[in-house]
């Protein structure tokens, strides 16, 4: 049988098409749409364009670095205390976390950025505080520089149940948000259930600031939040702050109005060594927590670090108080 021309022509780009189609197309160019994706995220500085999928996270606030960890993500650097056991950062880490982030602070302040540093750790997306003094919004140029910055509102203490939701919709993790806070609500029933009757128990925060001033935490402190989540009864001096801060400000002669009891005493970081570490002398002597010892020294670093990390130990110490496995500090 004679083939025509048309039909050989078919034939052959049949073939062709054939081949083509079984051809291996070869990995994806390095700048592909998927490694350029990005997202828009409204925070404190407007609207900020960010990696859809960010690799190497930098925060600039500790409370940040609980979030960010919580969600389950490892950032490269982070803000703290270069003056301070490991930065002072393992109060804002989940038990078990590693490797720490690079330290790029050159002091415990809001401001003291080490921004050499942090551009050294090549960053794809840093997140900061917009505060009331505004001192990283001020360095916003210079960051933005290094890499997409985010700025969220902080507002004090009490913030850090609200900022890891708001540190959750920068990074996409609203999920992670929402596993966080159950595993929270279900620790803190737990606790409730072991303790009993909360409400019965009246138990008093008291902050050592220095040799002339105490604080009265409030619930509306970190750790005043903490246990008033446990439904824990306040002294009435610690019920509500007087001002804008989260506690109320005492002289060691009004000591007697934070006694309860249950005290929890933890020093302020700059007075830390040379606060006392009992409390069976003094003016101490005239509370009845003392007396009862039912008085406890706690770890400043971790009372006071906002974040869920830190509020999963405050839990674990308020039942280790109820159960009579701590040690009184008297």
């Amino acid at each position: 049988m004679t083939t025509s021309p048309l039909t050989a022509a078919a034939a052959l780009l049949v073939a062709v098409l054939a081949l083509s189609g079984c051809a291996d197309p070869g990995p994806p160019s390095a700048g592909s749409d998927s490694d350029n994706a990005t997202r828009v995220v409204r925070a404190a500085n407007g609207e900020v364009e960010i990696p859809a999928a960010p690799e190497r996270i930098a925060v600039l606030w500790r409370p940040t670095l609980a979030a960010v960890t919580q969600l389950g993500f490892a950032p490269v650097a982070s803000m703290g205390d270069p003056g301070a056991e490991d930065g002072g950062l393992s109060p804002y880490l989940p038990e078990g976390h590693s490797p720490a982030p690079l330290l790029v602070a050159t002091g415990p302040g809001e401001a003291e950025i080490n921004v050499e540093e942090l551009a050294g750790a090549a960053p794809d997306l840093i997140i900061g505080v917009s505060t009331q003094t505004g001192d990283q919004a001020a360095q916003l140029p210079r960051l933005s520089e290094i890499a997409p910055t985010v700025l969220l509102d902080w507002e004090g203490t009490g913030s850090w149940v609200a900022h890891l939701t708001e540190v959750a919709e920068v990074l996409d993790a609203s999920a992670a948000a929402e596993e966080a806070q159950a595993a929270y609500e279900t620790a803190v029933a737990e606790v409730r259930s072991e303790i009993g009757a909360p409400s019965g128990t009246e138990v008093s925060l008291i902050r050592l600031q220095s040799e002339a001033e105490v604080r009265f935490e409030t619930p509306r402190s970190f750790a005043g939040q903490v246990i008033d989540d446990l439904g824990l009864s306040r002294p009435e001096g610690q019920r509500t702050p007087t001002g804008s801060a989260d506690y109320n400000s005492a002289s060691y002669e009004n000591l007697a109005e934070g006694d309860a009891d249950m005290v929890f005493v933890f020093a302020a970081g700059g007075y830390a060594d040379q606060a006392p570490r009992a409390f069976d002398t003094g003016v101490w002597a005239q509370l009845r927590a003392v007396r009862e010892k039912q008085i406890f020294l706690m770890d400043a670093s971790t009372w006071g670090a906002p974040g869920y990390p830190a509020a999963h130990r405050i839990l674990s110490d308020v039942r280790a108080a109820f159960n009579g496995e701590l040690s009184p500090a008297v």
